[in-house]
């Protein structure tokens, strides 16, 4: 709030400085403009490491019996993917954004699963990769000549497989079996940026997409979590 204030004010001052027809007012007013106000389309891409994370209570068995606290997240077994996103900064407050993440495959391992369909018990075995797209609105809070901050919200549609191995927890049967689901959920995120050269932006993030949660053979709230760092070219710079 303070950088904000400050910016504030100087533009105050060199819109006043330019009112008297001093010579170095416009480049002052330019300056302060360009640094948080830039808009227009930009495109970009980069790295991702995916994770699931499913919510799992004591005693639910469905989920496979967890023995610690009554709630709790447990995390699969993550892996790097890639991202690419385009967008148009429409104000310097404000985005839309349209975004690609390839994720996986995420192990997903759970023992003492209840799976109905075979009513009795089996250890789940699984590899989760997942393709969403998302279309998001962007809040940015500019600091300074090449800092900002970010929040995400806006939908997901995903394109979700897990490949699964059960084995009977009480016998020797082996189930192997292939599940897709096809969704649309809440994507919301948020990071911080920093700029060079003008043209080029960088940001780390963190976003996080509900997914179904019957490709994990669970009954509760699970969601794929993404940590991203990503390269950003801002067409028409400043």
């Amino acid at each position: 709030h303070r950088l904000l204030a400050f910016s504030l004010a100087a533009l105050f001052v060199a819109s006043g400085v330019h009112a008297q027809g001093q010579a170095a007012a416009a480049p002052a007013s330019t300056a302060v403009g360009a640094s948080v106000g830039w808009r227009g389309l930009y495109v970009g891409g980069g790295g991702a490491y995916s994770n699931v994370s499913v919510l799992v209570s004591q005693g639910d068995c469905y989920d496979g019996c967890y023995w610690g606290d009554y709630y709790d997240y447990d995390e699969g077994d993550g892996d790097f993917g890639y991202t690419l996103h385009a967008g148009w900064r429409f104000h310097q407050y404000g985005a839309l954004e349209v975004s690609y993440l390839d994720a996986g495959p995420i192990g997903w391992d759970q023992d003492l699963v209840y799976m109905p369909e075979f009513n009795d018990y089996y250890n789940n075995r699984i590899e989760y990769s997942a393709k969403v797209t998302e279309v998001a609105v962007l809040g940015i809070l500019p600091f300074g000549d090449m800092f900002e901050v970010y929040a995400k919200l806006g939908a997901a549609f995903s394109e979700g497989e897990s490949v699964q191995r059960l084995d009977q927890s009480f016998g020797d049967q082996v189930v192997t079996r292939s599940v897709s689901d096809n969704g649309t959920d809440i994507a919301w995120g948020g990071g911080v940026g920093v700029t060079f050269a003008k043209v080029f932006h960088v940001r780390l993030g963190f976003e996080s997409v509900g997914i179904d949660e019957d490709v994990l053979n669970t009954r509760n709230d699970t969601t794929l979590d993404s940590f991203l760092l990503e390269g950003q070219f801002r067409f028409g710079g400043y």
